[in-house]
């Protein structure tokens, strides 16, 4: 099993149009948008609004992404712009053998007693499992 410290996770490179339209799938789309407002409502940290979930989904464009081959398939770990300098890190699965995508986590993090899942432009890809 990989963890933060043990993984087989690749480089980062820049996305490229399929990587874009395997985002693009409503499944992987809709359930990160979705993550994303819930754990905001848990938070309470972003003051995001329907406003801002519009803007979300109209501004979705990866940017960077990484893939780690495992016994069950491929995950690929996606940077992802959701606003001006506003960008989320999600991980979606590929099952072995299919062309099936399913959307697995938010990256979420913890500094200072807070919880985000907003990262910057300059914040690296990182592996992560949740």
């Amino acid at each position: 099993m990989s963890n933060v410290h043990r993984n087989s996770m690749g480089p980062v490179m820049n996305a490229t149009c399929e990587i874009q339209e395997i985002s693009e799938n409503p499944n992987i789309k809709y359930a990160a948008i979705d993550d994303l407002y819930r754990k905001h409502h848990e938070h309470k940290i972003h003051q995001f609004t329907e406003k801002n979930r519009e803007k979300h989904i109209s501004s979705w464009r990866v940017t960077k992404y990484a893939e780690e081959k495992v016994a069950y398939g491929t995950n690929y770990f996606l940077k992802i712009a959701i606003d001006e300098n506003l960008f989320i890190h999600i991980r979606v699965h590929q099952r072995k053998n299919q062309n099936k995508y399913d959307f697995y986590a938010l990256h979420e993090v913890v500094t200072r007693n807070q919880v985000t899942c907003i990262f910057t432009e300059d914040d690296p890809l990182t592996y992560f499992n949740y």
